[in-house]
């Protein structure tokens, strides 16, 4: 009986340790009512945050329209305005996360991606390798295509909680983080099609609310496919100490004293 019962439980850690998806991974619909519950008193401060990215976003565009086409400074002006659109855009994510996470409201997570030019430099060059790998294999095939999108889809997340991170690093985790969860993301992207239908219709002002609704159940998606992620890798890491055999233990000789 005690074998029985010992196999039992063996069975049930290995279960729950290995993190097993059809019974951990929240469905698009858990999803979206945690991200309403996590709202709740933010949507005043998510309609804020959405405001100030726009704002901050367009503000390039103005110096621009005094700038001639097809000269230096134009091309120059470009390559650092997207350089700043991308580090702008990291921020607006870190704020939705911060909500998934229920912190308190803090206006300066929208400035996250200037902390440094060294991390705002990464951002940039993680943003442009996604979308020439992306373009690489849209070439081959459609479908590739938009596979490896889902694939990379963590990558900013993944900077946003390990800014230590190098470019390829983020996006190679990213990809074995989506490893099985694509599909999941693909359905609850899926899932929003009536309220950006309703943005259509209300010419864009119903976003003012979809945006951080969308955006924070999409931090909560990270969030749990990362506490998924990283169980598996301290499953991993178990069963590989485990399996390391023992030194053997060399026997003490005795030694016989002559007298």
């Amino acid at each position: 009986m005690e074998d029985k019962e010992n196999i039992q439980v063996e069975e049930t850690q290995t279960e729950v340790f290995e993190g097993r998806e059809e019974e951990m991974a929240a469905s698009a619909a858990e999803i979206r009512a945690y991200a309403r519950e996590a709202m709740r008193g933010k949507w005043g401060y998510g309609v804020l945050i959405c405001l100030l990215g726009l704002l901050l976003y367009i503000a390039p565009s103005v110096p621009g329209l005094f700038i001639e086409d097809n000269t230096t400074l134009s091309y120059i002006w470009s390559i650092l305005s997207a350089i700043y659109s991308w580090g702008l855009w990291l921020g607006f994510l870190a704020c939705f996360v911060d909500i998934a996470r229920k912190l308190p409201n803090d206006y300066t997570r929208l400035f996250t991606g200037f902390r440094s030019i060294k991390y705002l430099l990464k951002i940039a060059l993680t943003f442009l390798l996604q979308t020439i790998f992306l373009i690489l294999w849209t070439l081959l095939l459609i479908v590739p295509g938009i596979i490896k999108a889902f694939s990379y889809a963590m990558t900013e997340y993944i900077l946003i909680d390990h800014p230590e991170y190098g470019p390829l690093q983020a996006i190679t985790e990213s990809r074995k983080m989506m490893d099985g969860n694509r599909m999941r993301l693909f359905i609850l992207d899926l899932s929003f099609i009536g309220w950006n239908l309703l943005c259509l219709v209300t010419f864009g002002f119903a976003a003012l609310w979809v945006f951080p609704y969308f955006h924070t159940a999409r931090a909560k998606f990270y969030l749990d496919v990362k506490a998924a992620y990283e169980q598996k890798l301290a499953a991993t890491a178990l069963q590989e100490a485990e399996t390391v055999p023992a030194e053997p233990v060399e026997e003490e000789k005795e030694f016989e004293v002559e007298e």
